[in-house]
């Protein structure tokens, strides 16, 4: 059994490859607008964090993110610890998923909470400590200045520390989606991210697991919005992933199928985007 779901993900790493030479051909995207360059110093920035057994981590992680952010927001995704308590005492506000759904199902609780609180922009980072709180100004200053849509980190930058097996699959992947986004993005599979709310409409999407961080991106360059990238820290720890590589890399493939197959461009309903668009 297991030699026979080996040979098909092979069959469909190919098909992913050679998908990389022809996405071009099939481009889904009108224009790629910046955000608009209007200083907004005091813009509210809300972190959210989506959790699912991090009782070792999470209140440390809480603890040295609230100093940059508005608010902290933990989506507790049917943890069987005390992950959702320790967030409380920390100081994080916690929503709790009673049955585990998936981290996309917990990224979009928060974001749908946050935008309706107000937020002019979300912070996303994982609650297991592979991304450093200090760094959090490398995503809000792009906020703060006007010019971020959607801030993804880069850990390719220096890549010590990251496993060979990772790297490599990381490296294709971001290939894979950088030229389905028509923007490059070197490392799209880094959960630290930025969003602006006004997105959140158009980047919600139906993956419900990790393949919602894909999506995101996917659905944000359809619509139009520019993608910029800032360098982040590689942490790895001893904390056990909770990336299954055989159900993920089919869930990968078949969002990408899906992707290739919706070809045509999403509408762009934003004021800004179709005033800006049509100002080209």
């Amino acid at each position: 059994m297991k030699k026979n779901v080996t040979i098909i993900i092979r069959h469909q790493l190919f098909w992913l490859d050679s998908l990389t030479e022809t996405v071009e051909d099939c481009q889904p995207i009108l224009f790629m607008q910046a955000a608009s360059q209007t200083p907004n110093p005091s813009c509210k920035i809300a972190a959210l964090i989506p959790a699912y057994r991090e009782a070792m981590a999470i209140a440390d992680v809480v603890n040295r993110t609230t100093p940059h952010v508005d608010l902290v927001l933990v989506v507790d995704d049917g943890s069987p610890d005390d992950t959702a308590e320790l967030a409380r005492k920390a100081g994080a506000e916690v929503i709790v998923h009673t049955v585990n759904q998936g981290k996309g199902a917990a990224m979009k609780t928060g974001m749908k909470t946050l935008t309706e609180r107000g937020f002019d922009y979300i912070l996303l980072l994982d609650g297991d400590g592979q991304h450093a709180p200090e760094e959090i100004p490398r995503f809000t200053a792009p906020a703060r200045n006007g010019s971020a849509y959607v801030v993804v980190g880069n850990r390719f930058e220096n890549v010590k520390g990251m496993p060979i097996v990772r790297r490599m699959v990381n490296s294709l992947m971001s290939r894979i989606i950088s030229n389905a986004c028509g923007v490059r993005i070197p490392d799209t599979q880094c959960g630290f991210r930025l969003v602006r709310s006004s997105l959140v409409t158009y980047i919600m999407g139906s993956s419900e697991h990790f393949d919602f961080e894909t999506e995101m991106l996917l659905l944000a360059s359809r619509a139009g919005f520019s993608i910029q990238s800032v360098p982040v820290s590689t942490i790895y720890g001893a904390e056990k992933t909770k990336i299954r590589p055989v159900r993920d890399t089919i869930k990968f493939i078949k969002l990408m199928r899906r992707w290739q197959k919706q070809s045509g461009p999403l509408p762009v309903g934003d004021a800004e985007l179709r005033q800006a668009g049509a100002g080209k």
